[in-house]
Parts: structure tokens; C-alpha cells; sequence
């Protein structure tokens, strides 16, 4: 089999529908806040999806879906990029909320370069993100 082949027949990883989730509404812990040091990305795999979690420069932390949305990359494989990350494969960078903030060899962003961002929450030491179903506001008192 040629390379060619070979490449034409890798499938991209598949991102989970978090509404076939079994997971319950609310917050749920994923990590102590320890575990996050600025600049450092956390693929997050047994969440009602895979996500990414990393912590900007401005402190924050931030959580998108796992898998770049233009060629399926894994963010937990890429670079923090002040408050962003940046893809491993073609280095676009995803903001917070989960817009496509620069691409570096293109002179604009597609419209659609756009991916699910989660809320998160870091309280006693430890980080936790918000699962709805509806996609509700979160409730900062519930946790």
C-alpha cells in the first residue's frame, strides 16, 4: 500500500456529543488547580467530552472542545499562546470562547472557524467546568 493510501485512509479522531452524555448537570471537578500551571495545556478525556483545559497568561483558565476543527488535531498537544492555544498542526489559535483568533499564513479567519467553548470555575484549590445539556448559564452558588 502506497503512503498515499495509507494517509487517505486514516479516519480524524471523533469528538463526543456531550448531549449522549450521562452526566448529570451541574459543575464537576476535572483537576486541582495545582495541576494547571500557566502556559500548560490538560487534555481532559472523561468529561461528557474530551476538552482541553490550560491556564492563560492572564491566569484564567480556559476549556474547549478537544480537536482542532480544521484538521482534528488534538489541543492537548498544542502550545498556550498568552490566552489562547495554538493548534500542533497548522498553528491556528482558539481563543477562550472558542473563536479562531489567528491563523498565521492566512489573512483572514474563516467565518466558521468557531469551536465549543466550557465554562470553568476555580474555587478551594480546585477547577471544576459547567455541563448542561441546554447549554443554561451556569449557577457559581451550586458548587
Amino acid at each position: 500500500m502506497s503512503d498515499q493510501s495509507t494517509l487517505e485512509s486514516l479516519e480524524l479522531p471523533e469528538q463526543k456529543d456531550p448531549s449522549m452524555s450521562e452526566l448529570s448537570d451541574g459543575w464537576h471537578y476535572i483537576l486541582d488547580s495545582n495541576e494547571l500551571e500557566k502556559s500548560k495545556a490538560v487534555e481532559v478525556p472523561n468529561f461528557a467530552t474530551q476538552i482541553v483545559v490550560w491556564r492563560g497568561l492572564d491566569g484564567q483558565v480556559y476549556a474547549l472542545d478537544m480537536y482542532c476543527k480544521h484538521m482534528g488535531a488534538s489541543l492537548g498537544c498544542g502550545k498556550v499562546d498568552e490566552n489562547g492555544i495554538r493548534c500542533p498542526f497548522h498553528a491556528w489559535r482558539w481563543d477562550g470562547s472558542g473563536n479562531c483568533d489567528d491563523i498565521p499564513y492566512a489573512k483572514r479567519i474563516p467565518d466558521k472557524a468557531k469551536t465549543r467553548s466550557w465554562n470553568t470555575h476555580e474555587k478551594d484549590g480546585k477547577i471544576y467546568i459547567w455541563f448542561h445539556r441546554t447549554q443554561q448559564e451556569p449557577n457559581f452558588e451550586s458548587i
